[in-house]
């Protein structure tokens, strides 16, 4: 895979599952890799709550459907005209574990495949998805939720390569604020008290914070594009499955 700079990722999803269906040993790992941690958390919710599973048997669970994309080489049915992938892993997910129930001889297998976040249950464990929600309500919302960690982690690690460290500092800070009803729509309030904490004018965090926002939500849609989608439709679902 191109040693791109950190700044230029990600690629769509697409694009990484491309990758992963087309690409050398390392490459393949690679875009399995990022695959898997950005869909992780909505399949093993989908296991531990829909199909009634305890913590240690929804890992064991998710490990080995994930082991199932390199064992029987599921990323080769996968094609962008074809749909969105989201709706290929939710299909394929619901068919591997009926099948897995019908198997009543099947043994545990993780398939070599380790996902670290699922190590310790208990940080997982104890941010569990809203229980009112459909089981369609709860795969979207988690995966949002994954991918908004993978994009702050990636705008991060970008950020950084590029001795802007403290840019990322202040737009996380933002969002902190707004969590707290501080910097909610962009108020004064909010922006009052990043000025006084990062030294910087009114006007610098305004335009910082307008860059950052723009470049968070490009990567955002980048995970989401899915070739049939507008952006305005992708955003549309945001702000839905956010509601």
């Amino acid at each position: 895979m191109d040693s791109a700079p950190a700044h230029r990722f990600p690629s769509t999803c697409w694009t990484v599952i491309r990758d992963a269906q087309n690409g050398g040993a390392p490459a393949r790992a690679t875009a399995l890799d990022r695959l898997i941690s950005v869909y992780w958390r909505p399949v093993y919710w989908t296991v531990r709550l829909d199909w009634n599973s305890g913590p240690e048997a929804a890992r064991d669970l998710t490990q080995s459907y994930f082991a199932s994309f390199l064992e029987r080489d599921l990323l080769h049915d996968v094609a962008a005209e074809h749909g969105r992938f989201r709706a290929y892993v939710k299909a394929t997910l619901k068919h591997w574990l009926l099948n897995r129930r019908r198997d009543e001889a099947a043994q545990k297998r993780g398939g070599g495949v380790r996902i670290v976040a699922l190590d310790d249950l208990d940080p997982v464990e104890a941010d569990p998805p809203a229980r009112d929600l459909s089981p369609e309500q709860r795969f979207e919302r988690e995966l949002m939720r994954s991918i908004v960690d993978q994009v702050l982690l990636e705008l991060r690690t970008a950020l950084e390569s590029e001795g802007k460290r403290d840019h990322f500092d202040l737009f996380f800070r933002f969002y902190g604020l707004a969590r707290d009803g501080l910097g909610s729509g962009g108020s004064e309030s909010g922006y009052n008290e990043l000025t006084k904490e990062f030294g910087l004018g009114a006007h610098d965090v305004k335009n910082r914070l307008a860059r950052l926002r723009a470049r968070f939500r490009d990567l955002i849609l980048a995970h989401l594009r899915d070739g049939l989608s507008s952006d305005a439709d992708l955003i549309a679902e945001i702000r839905e499955v956010f509601a």
